[in-house]
């Protein structure tokens, strides 16, 4: 069973490239997640039997302690709508039959290269730092109304996703056994996300990729702000539309 929507929401390579350099840029928290850490934590994310808000995960891009210490401005909205365009994308090519005529066929890890000579962490160590991040936002009761056999079958995978990075492997792996560990994780991902989906579990949908626009009534200006920052709308995102 392949995901229904035939028409995914891919970005383009320019607005690709352009939510890599803004994750990594002064518009964003120092801490904010950068694409590949994105990518795990949005797949996490996306694997959960019980759709997550937008309200839940956006914050944790932005810092690891849940609120964004940063401000208005076009770039801040920009960084907004390109995280939830990324989302969008990833739910609408996790589980797709890999040889789609037309698309870019399922969705696939995305990690950086490392460089000879790099002493920055080995291949694949950002995706599965995301993936569990996305991981620990799923319900606690998450296996509440399966079957022991698919909930036992899906923990147990999860498992097999997270356990080559955490055991003493790791420390020696070389990086085409990382790029193999994560062509297994996607490959586990996109059939837990079908499985889902083949018991009849709701699919999550893409969001609106935006920031509250001016047109925002004014009783709203006093809730807090969808960018996940931790602030009201007026002292956010609406700062500049006072």
């Amino acid at each position: 069973m392949s995901n229904p929507d035939p028409s995914p929401l891919l970005l383009s390579d320019e607005e690709m490239d352009a939510l890599e350099a803004i994750l990594v840029s002064e518009a964003v928290p120092e801490d904010c997640m950068d694409l590949e850490v994105l990518d795990g934590f949005l797949a996490g994310v996306l694997l959960s039997p019980a759709v997550i808000g937008r309200e839940r995960w956006l914050p944790e891009v932005w810092s690891a302690h849940g609120t964004a210490d940063f401000g208005a401005g076009d770039g801040v909205r920009r960084a907004i709508r390109l995280v939830l365009a990324y989302y969008n994308e990833m739910a609408t090519t996790l589980g797709r039959e890999s040889e789609n005529p037309g698309t870019n066929g399922r969705w696939e890890p995305f990690c950086f290269a490392v460089e000879e000579g790099d002493d920055s962490p080995g291949i694949g160590e950002g995706w599965i730092d995301g993936f569990m991040n996305g991981l620990e936002l799923w319900p606690e009761d998450w296996q509440a109304g399966l079957s022991i056999e698919i909930a036992d079958d899906v923990q147990n995978t999860l498992q097999r996703i997270i356990a080559p990075w955490e055991g003493g492997e790791a420390d020696t792996a070389d990086n085409e056994t990382r790029l193999g560990w994560l062509e297994a994780a996607g490959e586990a991902v996109n059939r837990i996300f079908l499985r889902w989906r083949s018991i009849g579990l709701s699919a999550p949908k893409p969001v609106e990729p935006g920031a509250p626009s001016s047109s925002s009534p004014k009783a709203g200006r006093n809730i807090l702000c969808s960018c996940g920052s931790g602030k009201k709308y007026k002292k956010c995102c609406g700062a500049d539309h006072g």
